[in-house]
């Protein structure tokens, strides 16, 4: 097999969105504990997140000069399905007749579809503008609530300094904001409300590196997420000092986030002409992020509070069959390991072609 055909091959096609910051925070103490907090909002992923690498569908794909983005005035329309699941176990022991106990489990699962339209455009051979609008239903089943909102919208700009060469290792650099258009977690009403997006807007710059070894390709990228800080906050929220205190009813003012690092690795493998099969890995470090909120005591004191999240790392393993057919059209089906907590328990999704121009 010649690496000319690799690269027609559909061997880029398993990467649709590289990316999905998984980026979750788990409270901790800072001279008290945060309470009745949503779980699922803190660890779950955030919609919208960006990490290792921006949205590369066709990254493989060859066009004149072996640069691997669109050509100038091209148009790409993209849609990825995803359905995501998310559960969690609470376990709480009782005792009965001060004898014995026995344990009682309280079971809640998050589902989660997101349809995102992906729009590309070739501003030079070599450079890409795109936009990614989600749409996103969401259930969770113990309260009962279900919501369908537009998600967090996100802005990119792709650079290949150098045409693509076979053999040598090729780079592709890119800048992606996300914009806050979605629900805030930060602002709905607990119990009643559920949000879609992450509640902030972002940065996120990075880089992809990709090599042939026919019929393998090698890949890999690294990026940093900038998380802007959100204030103005006024979402009600129940506080405890310690294990000893009352709980009291504050609110939340302001989030600072922290930042984000992100890497994948993988490699893609072309089965036949017309089938491919990736295998990837990506791991996120998620920066200290800092809750500021606002109480008030019994005598009508004010006093604010804050609560600090915990570094944290989460891994993913992805799998992706990716189908190529005739005039660029393509299918990829991909299915995600967690390899961390805090992460959906189950992530399926497809992604296929709109359209070509």
């Amino acid at each position: 097999m010649k690496s000319g055909l690799i690269l027609k091959a559909p061997l880029a096609l398993f990467l649709g969105t590289v990316c999905c910051e998984l980026a979750f925070a788990k409270a901790e103490q800072s001279g008290g504990a945060f309470v009745a907090q949503d779980v699922k909002e803190v660890l779950a992923p955030k919609v919208g997140d960006v990490s290792s690498s921006e949205n590369v569908a066709e990254l493989f794909s060859k066009t004149e000069d072996n640069y691997s983005l669109l050509k100038k005035g091209d148009v790409t329309a993209t849609l990825d399905l995803e359905y995501s699941y998310f559960e969690t176990v609470e376990r709480t022991s009782v005792l009965v007749d001060d004898k014995f106990s026995f344990a009682k489990l309280a079971v809640d699962s998050q589902r989660t579809i997101t349809s995102l339209l992906n729009l590309d455009y070739g501003l030079s051979k070599n450079t890409n503008l795109g936009l990614s609008v989600p749409i996103v239903l969401k259930n969770d089943e113990q309260s009962s609530l279900s919501t369908t909102d537009i998600g967090d919208v996100q802005l990119s700009f792709r650079w290949q300094p150098q045409p693509s060469v076979t053999g040598k290792l090729t780079t592709l650099l890119y800048v992606a904001a996300t914009l806050p258009t979605g629900s805030s977690p930060y602002e709905v009403v607990f119990g009643e409300e559920l949000s879609t997006g992450q509640g902030s807007s972002s940065l996120a710059v990075g880089a992809t590196f990709f090599k042939v070894f026919d019929p393998v390709i090698g890949f890999g990228s690294i990026s940093y997420t900038h998380n802007f800080e959100t204030t103005g906050l006024s979402q009600a929220r129940l506080i405890q000092l310690d294990a000893f205190s009352p709980t009291m009813q504050g609110e939340l003012k302001e989030v600072d986030f922290g930042g984000s690092l992100s890497g994948t690795i993988g490699l893609s493998y072309a089965i036949t002409y017309d089938f491919t099969m990736t295998l990837q890995y990506q791991h996120t470090i998620s920066g200290r992020s800092t809750f500021l909120s606002e109480f008030t005591d019994s005598n009508d004191n004010v006093y604010e509070y804050s609560a600090r999240s915990v570094t944290a790392d989460s891994g993913t393993a992805k799998l992706t069959a990716g189908w190529k057919g005739t005039e660029g059209r393509y299918m990829n089906i991909h299915l995600s390991f967690p390899m961390t907590d805090g992460q959906p328990d189950l992530v399926l999704g497809v992604s296929l072609p709109l359209l070509f121009r």
